[in-house]
């Protein structure tokens, strides 16, 4: 089987080379907590002529660089290509003058008070693709994107010269979904790329996707004569379906899409408009490839690195007919989108957090106004609790998790409190780059006895980045740390995919699965995750409430959970089974509750490693604190 050698479909960078090749055709026909779009209930601020007025309004601005005319915030924002800078920098000093083709695409939201736009501008003299988003609040603009494709390619694609017919036409009445399935449909189509799965998405089969004016899939020009090359391959792709294209696995560079923005639903031209960041890992190298005769690998030489990118959708009857798309190339991987506190920025909040804790001082940390703070399981003010005792950490025992798309990030790991060695857990909400929730779980140490000693020593895994192939969709990872709360109250551990090799640890010690082989461990803790859970052993758990998972990082296969176990002192006597010589357990603690934090490390689908920490609460009846 010949092997696709250089793969040239990288987005947005493809367009060069499909423009050489093919022409497009004329034919006519968010996401995650961050995109998603407001109820469809919401009272209009604005109608929609009045946002394509404004939105004229600014685009003329620009090509005369003076601003003064605009309904301008006093703390207006804005991000060009994902950096912030003032008014009257970048495009504001560097166009020339207005596109000279009629490519003009709107896409109002009166609901949101959003318009977004997709158009041509004269950069420097020279034509460039933007993508331009407004914020309304109050009646003045207080948000501002601008998104900028340079590489246009020459001569100018057909694609540019003027919008397809199907992006500027009204929906006929009958073809109308609600706000709500148009959003899902869009925000698919970012989760059929990260599948490499066509079938997440609800494409059209007349769907066709430009990228900066070329057409990139449902290209239907002849494919070239030498077809036989690596150069004819990639054209073969090109002529592929939406769906059927992604289904080969040729977007598997693609790692993942977050920072998921939607600009815009316009209802009555059945648009969606939705930035995101699509980041490259540079894994896995080389990429396989399904269901293309001839091409079984490709290779993915091309490392780490970031797009930004607009993306407007037609949808019709609740399916993609077309897709107009727009990218900002240059960015390091991980970038930020200008707006979002990444895994990157989640992760430095929860070390800035850590050390001011260290010093009790939370003076410097990015607090919001009204910020609240839960110590085991009680409210308490910032200043108080841990941020008394706190004396130093952490130590190397340090998990973090963090996770852009809810803003939230979670740390596990040893401090030190009263000068003792120190188990605990720390859950921050970050919104707007400030923190406006915080958890404290503290395992306190009165005594100062030592730590078990494998809180010493974390397991590699929870720092190793997984590899693309292996990763689990963040949907998927919610649901099988919640089989595992399952499985305990069902006794049951079929009920979750556990690993064979899955070994879970609480407070440091090897709860299931010991391999050490030392003598006088628990019988149970040498059973594997899911056999221990078939023997009854855990039946006195009663139940196991105020699961809230905080934190999902799908590059590093974790998932934090806090939740509380339900204790109420039956059954008395536990039967056991499965266990040789033993029949059943005396359940002599009576009713307790324990607040638990756990990480799981989910790896192709299946629970590898669970790290658990947790209090003995004397008593029924606890609460979250909040």
């Amino acid at each position: 089987m010949k092997k696709l050698l250089y793969l040239t479909l990288l987005f947005f960078v493809s367009a060069f080379l499909f423009s050489a090749c093919s022409s497009p055709s004329d034919s006519p026909d968010a996401a995650r907590k961050d995109a998603e779009p407001a109820a469809s209930n919401v009272p209009e601020v604005s109608k929609r002529d009045p946002l394509i007025k404004l939105m004229d309004q600014y685009l003329d601005a620009l090509v005369k660089h003076d601003p003064a005319g605009l309904p301008l915030s006093k703390d207006v924002k804005l991000v060009e290509n994902t950096e912030i800078m003032p008014i009257g920098k970048g495009l504001w000093e560097n166009t020339t003058g207005p596109g000279t083709t009629g490519y003009n695409i709107y896409v109002a939201d009166p609901v949101l008070d959003q318009i977004g736009y997709m158009g041509l501008l004269q950069e420097k003299d020279k034509p460039v693709q933007v993508a331009i988003r407004l914020k309304l609040v109050n009646g003045e603009i207080k948000e501002i994107d601008h998104m900028i494709w340079r590489q246009i390619a020459e001569p100018m694609p057909e694609g540019l010269l003027k919008p397809r017919p199907g992006l500027v036409q009204r929906l006929d009445p009958s073809e109308r979904v609600s706000r709500e399935e148009m959003f899902r449909a869009a925000n698919a189509y970012y989760d059929a790329i990260e599948q490499s799965d066509g079938t997440v998405a609800p494409f059209a089969d007349e769907c066709e996707r430009h990228e900066g004016g070329i057409t990139a899939a449902n290209n239907q020009a002849p494919v070239p004569e030498n077809s036989a090359t690596t150069f004819g391959a990639m054209a073969a792709f090109g002529r592929m379906k939406c769906g059927e294209q992604l289904s080969t696995g040729i977007m598997r560079y693609i790692s993942d899409i977050n920072q998921r923005r939607l600009v815009a639903i316009d209802e009555e031209m059945g648009l969606v408009m939705i930035f995101s960041m699509f980041n490259h890992d540079g894994e896995p190298d080389p990429l396989p490839i399904v269901n293309m005769p001839g091409v079984t690998e490709s290779a993915n030489s091309w490392g780490q690195f970031n797009v930004g990118a607009g993306h407007i959708y037609k949808i019709r009857s609740g399916k993609i007919y077309e897709i107009e798309a727009i990218a900002a190339l240059g960015m390091p991987y991980h970038a930020s989108d200008g707006w979002t506190c990444t895994r990157d920025c989640l992760s430095g909040i929860m070390d800035q957090y850590l050390a001011a804790l260290a010093k009790n001082d939370p003076a410097g940390l990015p607090l919001a106004a009204n910020a609240e703070i839960v110590e085991n399981n009680k409210k308490i003010t910032i200043g108080e609790g841990l941020w008394k005792t706190a004396t130093g950490g952490p130590t190397e025992f340090k998990i973090i998790v963090a996770d852009p798309d809810t803003g939230e990030v979670a740390f596990m790991g040893v401090i030190e409190e009263n000068k003792n060695p120190t188990i605990a857990a720390v859950r921050l909400k970050v919104v707007d780059n400030e923190i406006s929730q915080i958890d404290h779980l503290v395992v306190h140490n009165e005594k100062g006895e030592p730590l078990n000693p494998n809180m010493s020593a974390l397991r590699p895994a929870f720092l190793e980045r997984q590899p693309k192939m292996e990763r689990t969709p963040r949907e998927k990872m919610i649901e099988i740390a919640n089989l595992y709360y399952e499985a305990i109250v069902q006794n049951n551990g079929t009920v979750a995919p556990f690993a064979d090799e899955c070994e879970r640890r609480e407070n440091g010690g090897i709860a299931a699965n010991d391999r050490t082989g030392k003598k006088g461990v628990d019988i149970f803790s040498t059973y594997k995750c899911s056999d221990q859970l078939n023997t009854g052993r855990l039946s006195y758990i009663a139940d196991i409430t105020d699961r809230r998972i905080f934190a999902v990082d799908e590059e590093k296969g974790l998932v934090f959970v806090f939740s509380i176990f339900r204790h109420n002192g039956e059954p008395k006597v536990m039967k056991i089974t499965g266990v040789p010589g033993i029949t059943e357990f005396a359940n002599e603690w009576g009713p307790f509750e324990l607040p638990a934090a756990h990480v799981f490390k989910i790896r192709n689908g299946k629970i590898h490693e669970i790290e658990a920490i947790g209090y003995f609460y004397a008593g029924t009846g606890l609460t979250t604190g909040w």
